[in-house]
């Protein structure tokens, strides 16, 4: 299943500093043809990995038919897939979710991002280039600007598109579809619902931006790692505290 999940899949994240906007479905300047199968897919993956589908959230399979103009069945096997992926879970009698996760998973979860993500940041910081970097500074931007205007799905995006810029850097498409299959199980969302947690969060990329741009890659790996780590350990008291009540 791997295999065939990651011919399906394409590229982790989206090329560049100048094309970090596109999505992976709208960045077609050197993809194949795909099947509707691998649009769907895409599609999905990548609006789970913005946040756009947030955990728990019910996927209507006649909505997703016509927001992609595609039947039923590329849309079903879509979802097959990304449910044995772990993007997806489905409830008898109910339908297709969003994974959520428990606290115990957030925990682990955490950890896992915070090694691969500081190694991703580690090995990018020597390839950005000053286009890059230029791109991060904006992303970072639009981030305060968003927090400051209660744009929630602006600010996802924004948190998303500064990560995957950073690690499609590090020049490893492994490493990337290993975080990438991490994302969607991590609760980013309650992170904007923690008091405190979103002004820290944008000071802990203020932190890895000045980091990169001295070119000081470890310390930057590091800033990453603990940006992580400190996200998952809010996420996963948070979580918790809904389980006591």
């Amino acid at each position: 299943m791997t295999t065939t999940f990651a011919s399906h899949i394409g590229r982790s994240f989206p090329h560049g500093g100048a094309n970090v906007a596109n999505s992976v479905l709208d960045d077609e300047s050197e993809a194949p043809a795909y099947t509707d199968v691998e649009r769907a897919i895409r599609f999905l993956r990548e609006a789970i990995l913005r946040g756009d589908y947030v955990p728990g959230q019910r996927l209507h399979q006649k909505e997703l038919t016509e927001r992609l103009d595609m039947s039923p069945t590329p849309i079903r096997e879509a979802l097959r897939l990304l449910e044995a992926q772990g993007f997806l879970e489905r409830v008898p009698y109910k339908g297709v979710y969003v994974k959520a996760t428990s606290p115990d998973e957030s925990e682990e979860i955490s950890l896992i991002r915070a090694s691969l993500e500081g190694l991703a940041t580690r090995m990018a910081v020597p390839k950005l280039t000053d286009e890059d970097i230029a791109a991060l500074e904006a992303l970072l931007e639009q981030m305060k600007r968003a927090w400051h205007q209660m744009n929630l799905r602006r600010l996802r995006r924004s948190n998303y598109q500064f990560h995957a810029l950073i690690y499609k850097k590090s020049g490893s498409q492994r490493l990337c579809d290993m975080i990438v299959g991490l994302w969607p199980l991590f609760a980013t969302d309650l992170l904007w619902m923690i008091p405190g947690r979103a002004e820290r969060s944008i000071q802990q990329h203020r932190a890895v931006m000045d980091a990169i741009r001295e070119g000081n890659a470890e310390a930057a790996a590091d800033l990453m790692s603990d940006h992580i780590l400190t996200a998952g350990e809010s996420i996963t008291r948070f979580l918790r505290s809904q389980q006591s009540e």
